[in-house]
């Protein structure tokens, strides 16, 4: 049994939920995906001695039956983006006193976690290099904890340095202040001054939303490592990019439990909860779970194409 299997035996209960409408689209999406509740083509040879029927993909973004392909396509378009140098992995985290509001904010804290974690880069930058020098970043949004919780953060991976667009050089960061094992009190205050500047538009969180603001602000959590091979950080980031970052190996299920393991972490669910679970992933329309900065960024292509064979092998 696959996760559409369980999306099918429960279409009743999913049909009858009282979920957003792009969520219970998306929960029917990878029901009927691929299914006879699909219109589809016939292929046929010219004279017609062989002939297929096949059922259309439902081409929802999170459906795990579509989005396999997509996630190997961007796997390796992404690693023939970014450059074979040293990078810095960074996980940015949302204080888990938001996660009971996030269902009726969802768009607005996702780009709330993305704008003070690229305004905390772009500080830790500025003291860092000199103005005319472009490192590279990508930030990916995860929403899931190990045991497919909901966990929102996001994962950067940025460049050990940059690129000198004015002397056309690579500009290593350990000649500069660059450091981001220092930086996690400036994501701190960021944060903090994000969410304060939040509650100010939505004073219906009440106030001990606010209180937990002021007196939680320090557990805002920030992590930095640096990794010599970034595109095994590019493989962690795709196992969650489109549709699930759950495979098949990672569960199996009976006639109503479904069972998660992921390492040395497992848990048993209900079906039902399994669905509720799942669907807690399912972002708005419109709201991007990837994006590109600086050197990695479209709009510097032409800056990248001069520094790739830098770090050509």
């Amino acid at each position: 049994m696959d996760i559409q299997d369980i999306f099918i035996n429960n279409l009743e209960f999913i049909n009858d939920s009282n979920l957003p409408k792009h969520v219970k689209k998306t929960a029917l999406d990878i029901a009927h995906c691929r299914t006879n509740a699909m219109s589809g083509h016939l292929y046929q040879c010219p004279n017609k001695h062989f002939s297929v029927f096949i059922r259309n993909s439902c081409n929802n973004r999170f459906c795990p039956k579509c989005q396999y392909r997509n996630k190997a396509l961007w796997n390796v378009a992404t690693k023939n983006l970014i450059l074979n140098t040293h990078h810095f992995h960074l996980v940015f985290k949302l204080p888990a006193f938001c996660y009971p509001f996030i269902t009726s904010f969802y768009k607005d804290f996702v780009n709330l976690l993305f704008d003070a974690s690229k305004k905390t880069i772009y500080k830790i930058l500025n003291l860092s290099f000199n103005k005319g020098v472009l490192p590279g970043f990508n930030m990916v949004l995860h929403t899931h904890g190990n045991l497919n919780q909901f966990h929102p953060h996001i994962h950067v991976l940025i460049t050990d340095g940059g690129f000198d667009k004015v002397n056309h050089n690579w500009v290593l960061s350990q000649n500069n202040l660059f450091d981001f094992f220092q930086f996690n009190s400036i994501y701190q205050i960021i944060l903090k001054k994000e969410l304060l500047s939040f509650f100010k538009k939505h004073s219906s969180l009440g106030p001990s939303f606010l209180d937990s603001i002021n007196s939680n602000y320090k557990s805002f959590a920030f992590s930095s490592e640096k990794v010599s091979n970034p595109y095994s950080i590019i493989d962690y980031f795709t196992k969650s990019i489109k549709g699930t970052y759950l495979n098949q190996q990672d569960f199996d299920c009976d006639d109503d439990i479904v069972y998660i393991h992921t390492g040395k972490n497992s848990t048993s669910l209900s079906q039902k909860n399994f669905i509720k679970r799942f669907l807690l992933h399912i972002l708005p329309v419109g709201v991007k779970t990837i994006r590109y900065f600086g050197l990695y960024s479209s709009k510097a292509k032409n800056s990248l194409a001069i520094a790739k064979p830098f770090f050509q092998m």
